[in-house]
């Protein structure tokens, strides 16, 4: 028997809740703030089979790619591993073992693995779904700092990078944007990301794209942004 991994990052949507696959999770993010030690995330089976499934807790010191997760002891959640059965459901008590303290916000990601079962002798390829959500423990105060600008990458390209300033994290959804000066429909950049606290990331723009400047209009978790974003250096 083959098994493949479907991978889901929550990172778009509103923390109400999500369908995938058999399973559905809500909210898809969780926020503690400060004197908050922790909080629920409820899994619904909506198979008529019992899933088996497996939950961790990870460090997330960059984004918004979490390839390097890092297993971490900060964050409990419980239980690690339940059976939910057909139609049931399941509440995972999500906690920090001790309060964490500093100026700038912490972020952690929680995996839920669904446990794959059937005979040893199945054929074919079984799907198990992975869900990430995301976790932040932000401090009393932590706002993020947007900072745009675009960089030359070599042979003509260009990036529009956002670096965060803050101490807490900015999620971008939607971002539209047309050369300054320039009338006519906006280019839409439909990638989502998260940028933590004192990361960046960059959207690489067309080929062919001047290097600025240009305007821009930017769907964010803290409401739309503006700016115009002075020519590419370097």
């Amino acid at each position: 028997m083959r098994i493949r991994l479907i991978l889901c990052f929550l990172t778009t949507l509103a923390p109400s809740g999500i369908e995938a696959a058999s399973l559905t999770v809500a909210p898809t993010r969780v926020d503690l703030a400060e004197g908050e030690a922790s909080a629920a995330v409820t899994l619904h089976n909506n198979d008529a089979d019992t899933v088996m499934v497996q939950v961790q807790t990870f460090a997330w010191p960059d984004g918004p790619a979490t390839v390097d997760l890092q297993p971490t002891r900060a964050l409990l959640a419980v239980p690690p591993i339940a059976e939910i059965t057909g139609r049931g459901r399941q509440i995972i008590r999500v906690a920090l073992r001790a309060p964490l303290t500093g100026p700038q916000e912490h972020a952690f990601r929680l995996l839920i693995t669904e446990v794959p079962r059937g005979s040893a002798k199945a054929t074919g390829v079984r799907f198990a779904l992975r869900l990430s959500l995301p976790v932040f423990v932000t401090p009393k105060d932590a706002e993020p700092s947007p900072v745009w600008s675009l960089r030359a990458s070599g042979q003509g390209a260009v990036t529009l990078v956002l670096r965060n300033e803050g101490h807490a994290h900015l999620q971008v959804r939607r971002i539209a944007w047309r050369p300054d000066g320039r009338a006519g429909q906006a280019a839409s950049i439909d990638a989502p990301a998260y940028v933590l606290a004192g990361r960046e990331h960059g959207w690489p723009l067309p080929a062919g794209t001047a290097a600025g400047p240009i305007q821009l209009e930017a769907e964010t978790s803290i409401g739309p942004l503006h700016a115009t974003v002075a020519p590419a250096s370097g």
